[in-house]
């Protein structure tokens, strides 16, 4: 009875009120980036409520589940805040080829959405995610047609030799595997530039590449499975990344 009563409360805190989240990624059962996915769910938290959580409370609920490859960390906030967390495995499903398209479905703009307020069934990002069909992802466009994000990761394109992605400014999410991906872009000499992108630049860059925590750097095989593109520096960059991140854990 208890369980029961337990659940119906949550159910109706969750559609009553608002529920912002975080995914964190596990390397050898060691959280990455912690703090920075830490401050980035009281950032959301501050959109709708003043209540908090302390960090060692937060990695508490991560932790329970280290034996996972991640675990989605949720905050419920309705009159109070509730927070729970969810493992999961993901590794044991190989990602084949990665066809991407771009959504008939616009980017929120910032005005209406901060970009960085991450809440579970945001609209736009949703039902862009609901009609991706077949496709490993969809990149949503922004009111004035800029290049934003997908509907769960970040974009980057290469041409001649460039490393491009839409800026802050376009109004996405600042994802923090799109950092460290800029860092380590960065410290290993490539040219990168974080700007307006244009949605052409898409169909002539030499290679496209997504970023998200689960999967790291994700090299493109084609968009909208008509034109399609060179793997050779993403997948290198790929490999590089993982590197990267187990030199940074240890």
């Amino acid at each position: 009875m208890q369980k029961e009563k337990s659940l119906e409360d949550l159910i109706n805190s969750i559609t009553r009120g608002i529920v912002v989240y975080e995914t964190i990624r596990f390397y050898n059962r060691i959280p990455f980036a912690l703090e920075e996915h830490y401050n980035r769910f009281l950032n959301s938290l501050s959109y709708v409520t003043q209540e908090k959580i302390s960090f060692s409370e937060f990695k508490k609920h991560v932790m329970k589940f280290d034996s996972y490859d991640r675990v989605k960390i949720f905050g419920i906030v309705d009159r109070t805040l509730k927070i729970f967390s969810l493992g999961e495995n993901f590794l044991n499903e190989p990602v084949i080829s990665v066809d991407v398209d771009i959504s008939n479905i616009r980017h929120a703009d910032p005005s209406s959405i901060p970009p960085n307020l991450k809440s579970i069934g945001r609209p736009d990002l949703y039902i862009a995610r609901l009609k991706k069909g077949s496709f490993y992802d969809v990149i949503l466009l922004g009111s004035k047609g800029q290049v934003c994000e997908g509907s769960f990761s970040n974009v980057f394109i290469i041409k001649n030799g460039r490393i491009i992605t839409p800026s802050l400014e376009s109004g996405i999410l600042e994802g923090i595997t799109r950092k460290y991906t800029i860092e380590m872009l960065r410290e290993h000499g490539y040219e990168i530039e974080e700007r307006i992108v244009e949605v052409k630049e898409l169909f002539y860059a030499d290679e496209i590449f997504l970023t998200h925590t689960s999967r790291g750097i994700v090299p493109v095989d084609s968009l909208g499975r008509k034109f399609y593109f060179s793997k050779e520096i993403s997948s290198k960059l790929s490999e590089e990344f993982e590197r990267y991140i187990h030199a940074k854990i240890k």
